[in-house]
């Protein structure tokens, strides 16, 4: 490869040619590209493609399809540039006041670029994809949008609205200014804790009350000729006071349990019951419309 050659596929150089190329004039830029524009823009667009220049990128290897380029770049731009508008978004814009009248004279900026200057031609502008900024401005009034658009997203309508316009549209000359109104401030929720841990310590509470009355009726049911610390009955063998005695232990032992499984229970709710945290009354939306375009819920318990 001679030095020419090399040169040539520099990046730098590349691009150098290309944007050389981009901003001659139009009288100029009518002329058949050389081999050398024909190859920097091939490269050029190839890189702007890649960063997601995807509007730059169609206009460079337009540049480079024109049949004066050596046939094989050529070839790879006609194909490059026709894959580019498949894939690139389009958008078409308009812009409407607060009763939905149209407002033509409105301009667009795009990541603060302008991009139309008015909107009664209802044409569509092709956009890179990703985020953007959208910034629509009526006699001194804007107002913005943030919108991201994704490959091969054809005629999306992006709507800027103007809520209050300084003065009549219709009358230039009118530049009376609304009275501003301040929302009104949201009311403190209404806050609950949740009801079923509470259920629960309650029951708990109950189960430990039926556990302490079979240990009171289990204890109060001893024989009297019985005593439950020595387990011992003052009574001939087989004597009914035995099984009495078994049987009123029996009982208690069950209160016993009864008791603890409460205690256990009733605790265990209410540690539950305390740890949640408050939690607002679920609210039902009715509609109030107000003097703007769109519809304030306003929250009803």
């Amino acid at each position: 490869m001679n030095l020419h050659a090399a040169l040539l596929r520099s990046p730098f150089v590349a691009s150098l040619a290309a944007l050389t190329w981009a901003a001659l004039p139009a009288t100029a830029a009518a002329a058949a590209p050389t081999k050398e524009q024909c190859v920097a823009s091939h490269g050029l667009g190839q890189d702007l493609r890649e960063k997601g220049q995807l509007v730059q990128a169609r206009k460079t290897f337009l540049a480079c399809a024109q049949a004066s380029c050596p046939g094989v770049v050529q070839s790879d731009c006609a194909r490059f540039s026709e894959e580019i508008e498949r894939i690139t978004p389009s958008v078409s814009f308009a812009a409407r006041d607060a009763k939905g009248a149209d407002l033509p004279s409105a301009s667009v900026y795009v990541d603060d670029q302008l991009v139309a200057t008015r909107l009664d031609d209802g044409k569509s502008y092709d956009i890179d994809p990703g985020r953007h900024v959208v910034r629509f401005v009526q006699e001194g009034n804007e107002t913005t949008l943030k919108i991201v658009l994704s490959q091969g997203e054809k005629g999306r309508s992006v709507l800027g609205t103007f809520a209050d316009l300084h003065g009549d549209v219709s009358n230039p000359s009118s530049k009376s200014t609304p009275a501003a109104s301040s929302p009104p401030s949201p009311a403190e929720p209404d806050t609950h804790r949740p009801v079923l841990p509470l259920v629960i310590a309650v029951g708990g509470a109950a189960v430990l009350v039926t556990g302490v009355v079979l240990i009171v009726v289990g204890t109060s049911s001893v024989p009297s000729n019985c005593s439950l610390s020595s387990k011992e009955c003052s009574a001939a063998p087989k004597d009914p006071a035995f099984d009495d005695a078994r049987g009123a232990v029996m009982l208690s032992n069950v209160g016993i349990g009864v008791a603890s499984a409460g205690a256990a229970i009733g605790l265990g709710g209410l540690i539950w019951y305390l740890a949640s945290p408050a939690q607002a009354k679920s609210a039902r939306l009715s509609p109030s419309y107000t003097n703007g375009p769109g519809i304030q819920y306003v929250t009803t318990f």
